[in-house]
Formats: structure tokens, sequence, C-alpha cells
């Protein structure tokens, strides 16, 4: 375990975590035996190594499984707040996320969407988020978000039965396809300004640390994610003042404001499509971990991307492992 003067967070995308005979999206993509003993070993082995105290888990189809693999790593506390959907009770398609502690999680719910009821607009999230609060050492209770945001996959236009010739033209595939990333964005968008609206509306009331990681499905200087990182009203400068103490910052920027890297420095990213890399996983916090504020009480010390297995893969080893990185961040009570 961490030491007592620090605390590690670990945020994992588990890629497709599925326990054979159930399958992930095709009848076709069941794991044998052998490979499902590899997967969670490889998990297995990581989780060891990183020895992190909270783990937010993203893509998780069989939740109970992952249950019995953290519980027999020493982390005596897990929890999500929805079940994987299937089409026909083995293949699913829809997967969830959850959070696994050392420290007691106290209470799990999901975030609910309540701020577009004033819009008149109907929405769900694409995989509901676990809001947990986890009793921690120094912070004391404090509310952990794990998110995985909607994919960049464009919306699918409803399905006709009827076959039209006019809709398969190429034009028409190029305006549903643009329109279907669009609708994808608008997704992600929504997806985190509600969040954003429960965190500052709890952190209102409890004036908790918070912790929010995740798979993001988008690097985080994209316009949908804004909202998430804002602080201040577009006509009332002055307002920054006050919304300051609810603001959220990446955990990368507060470790390299801490250690004078220079923020330019190329980041390592966290997943490849083909030969471009992209950072689209996420640790965020509160002003708790930033010691720019005075106020602070946790100083962002470590920050680790684990990625050998998609930057140097041994296929023997890394073959049912992952196809993002592991991102974890060590922060230890302030020196003074």
């Amino acid at each position: 375990m961490s030491s007592p003067e620090s605390l590690t967070f670990t945020t994992i995308n588990m890629f497709n975590f599925v326990e054979p005979p159930n399958a992930f999206y095709d009848f076709e993509n069941i794991l044998t035996q052998d490979e499902w003993q590899k997967k969670q070993d490889w998990f297995r082995d990581r989780i060891t190594e990183l020895n992190s105290d909270v783990i937010g888990f993203q893509e998780v189809f069989s939740p109970n499984a992952l249950k019995a693999l953290v519980n027999e790593l020493g982390y005596a506390y897990f929890c999500t707040v929805d079940e994987p959907k299937s089409e026909d009770g083995y293949v699913f398609n829809s997967p969830v996320v959850a959070f696994a502690s050392r420290y007691p999680i106290l209470n799990a719910q999901p975030v609910i969407a309540e701020q577009l009821e004033r819009f008149g607009i109907e929405f769900e999230f694409n995989r509901i988020p676990v809001h947990a609060c986890i009793e921690l050492p120094h912070l004391g209770i404090t509310d952990c978000y794990v998110v995985h945001f909607k994919s960049q996959r464009p919306k699918e236009p409803e399905v006709n039965n009827e076959i039209d010739e006019e809709r398969l033209s190429p034009l028409n595939q190029l305006h549903d396809e643009q329109l279907g990333s669009w609708l994808s964005t608008v997704q992600r968008g929504l997806e985190a300004n509600i969040l954003h609206n429960h965190i500052i509306q709890q952190r209102k009331k409890t004036n908790q640390a918070v912790v929010v990681m995740g798979d993001f499905n988008k690097p985080l200087f994209h316009d949908e994610f804004k909202g998430l990182l804002s602080h201040e009203l577009r006509f009332d400068k002055f307002s920054s003042d006050y919304l300051a103490q609810f603001q959220l910052k990446d955990s990368w920027d507060i470790y390299g404001e801490l250690k004078g890297i220079d923020l330019l420095e190329k980041r390592a990213y966290t997943h490849y499509h083909g030969a471009k890399g992209s950072v689209l996983d996420y640790i965020l916090l509160s002003n708790e971990f930033d010691s720019s504020f005075s106020g602070n009480i946790l100083e962002v010390v470590d920050y680790t991307v684990t990625d050998k297995h998609i930057v140097n893969p041994t296929f023997d080893i890394d073959q049912f492992s992952t196809d993002h990185a592991l991102v974890s961040i060590t922060a230890r009570i302030r020196q003074a």
C-alpha cells in the first residue's frame, strides 16, 4: 500500500473485459479460457506494479469477475452503478465503469442528468458515470468520479428495413457520417457539462475534494470539454474569484507547474489510431491537489503513463492487454 503520506489514483480502460462464454459486440468475440486467463493475469500484474489506492475502470462487461480480481489484490471496496447490457444474454454491447479502492467506499450513485430538464432536452448518458464517496487519508470523504464519455464513432441513423438506393449513395453516406460524427460530439459535450453540474452542486453542498478520472475519447482541449474546466462567467470576469473554488484542473498541468516542467513538452499519448497518437485518458483534480492554491492539502508529485504494451508490445505478454495506456498520479501531503 502507498505510504500514509501519499495517495495514488489510476484510470484503466479494460478493453472489452468480458468473461467467457460471454462475448463483446459480436458472437465471434469470445475469449477462450486460456485467453481470458492471460487477460486477467496482465491486468493483475499491472495493478500490482502500480500499487494504487483508488482505481477507475472503463469497458467492463464482467464486473463480478473484475471485483473478484481486485479483491484478491487487496482492494476490499468495489462499486458500479449500472449493469452491462446484452442483446441475447451473452453478446454484450454496453459496458460499465467501476471503482476499486483500498479505502472505504461509503456510498456510490449514478450521475443524473437533471440540468437539461430546464432546457427541454431529453438525454441519457452513453455510459453512466459513477460518483463514489471514498474516505481517504488527509482528504477525508472525497467525491470520486469515473467516466467513459461517448466515443468518436459517428452515431448511426435509425435502421430502415426498406432498401433505399438513394440513401446508399456515396453523397448521402458522407452526409450521414458527418452528421453522425457531430451528434457524437454533441453527446460528449452534454455528458461533460452535465457531469460538471453534478460535481459543482455536490461540492457546493459538502466542500469535499474532487477526483475525476476516465476515458474522455477525445483530447481535453476540444470544445465539448470546456464546460468541465470552466470557472468564469462570460460577462462577469469578477465571478472567477468565487468560482475558482469549484475549478477542476488536469493533473498533468498541476504536476507540470509543481515540477517546473515545460507544459509544451510533448505529453505521452494514451491511445493510438494507426500511427496517430492522442491523449484520451485523464485525471482531473480540485484545488486540494493544486499547490498554487494556499489551502491545498496534497501535491501531485508523480504522473505516470504505463504504455509499453501499446508503443513497444511483447506479443506473448501484451496480446490480451488494452489499447489504452494506464494513467496514474501520486499526490503527497504538502510538505510546507
